[in-house]
């Protein structure tokens, strides 16, 4: 089985400035507000009113759901220009995941009713919005089926290609993440333990695969990580 790509990464704004007339993308614009979250603060929270749609300006984020028996599992992790809080969307709108930020992160906040307005107004805009949303429903099933046929080792493999394809590589150091999500969000994503975690990551880095640097992750051989996702 190969790895499914993450979703193309949408920015709002793109959207607007291309699908929306100019007298909504001025209104948006207008009704724009920026805010900073610090790491480990909530931007919103399961069962909360939804009042806004966001987008990620800078930063990073991790979204939980609850599932059943009450445990929590990471479905999705966003970074720059990537939009939150869509799947709110509705005739009472309820966000339905808790989202997290994992550095500070700063978001363009838009008001919910005034996004809703803007959908039904600018038919293209609601189009290209809507492809988006169905592209990433399509990889949340796959991510699901991925549960039960891929093993611990091959999860835990595509949960760091995943890490990669969102948050890319550092600046200065092409090999090494520019974020390296903690071991126990790699457990949380790839549904295994923290401890199964820490000795899949040993594996990798005594095959000479990945190379840990403290907290940190350098990538030594995409391709074989890659290879893991094959079928046996």
């Amino acid at each position: 089985m190969g790895m499914v790509p993450a979703p193309p990464i949408v920015r709002l704004d793109a959207l607007i400035a291309e699908h929306c007339s100019p007298e909504w993308q001025e209104l948006l614009k207008e009704r724009n507000t920026r805010v900073t979250y610090r790491k480990g603060e909530h931007i919103f929270t399961d069962g909360q009113v939804a009042t806004h749609m966001f987008m990620i300006h800078r930063g990073r984020v991790k979204v939980v759901t609850r599932q059943a028996g009450g445990r929590e599992r990471i479905i999705r992790i966003a970074g720059d220009g990537e939009v939150i809080g869509y799947r709110a969307i509705g005739d009472e709108p309820i966000y339905t995941a808790t989202v997290t930020a994992l550095s500070e992160t700063r978001m363009n906040t838009i008001p919910m009713p005034l996004f809703l307005s803007t959908l039904r107004a600018n038919n293209q805009f609601c189009y290209h919005f809507l492809l988006y949303f169905a592209e990433e429903m399509r990889v949340l099933d796959q991510d699901m089926r991925d549960l039960m046929e891929l093993d611990v080792p091959q999860r835990i493999a595509k949960t760091l290609m995943l890490n990669r394809d969102v948050f890319g590589f550092d600046d200065k150091d092409k090999r090494k993440f520019a974020f390296t999500l903690a071991r126990k969000d790699i457990a949380s994503i790839a549904d295994t333990t923290y401890e199964s975690v820490i000795r899949n990551l040993a594996d990798l880095q005594r095959k000479g695969i990945i190379q840990l640097v403290g907290k940190e992750i350098r990538l030594l051989k995409k391709r074989e990580l890659e290879k893991m996702m094959k079928p046996s």
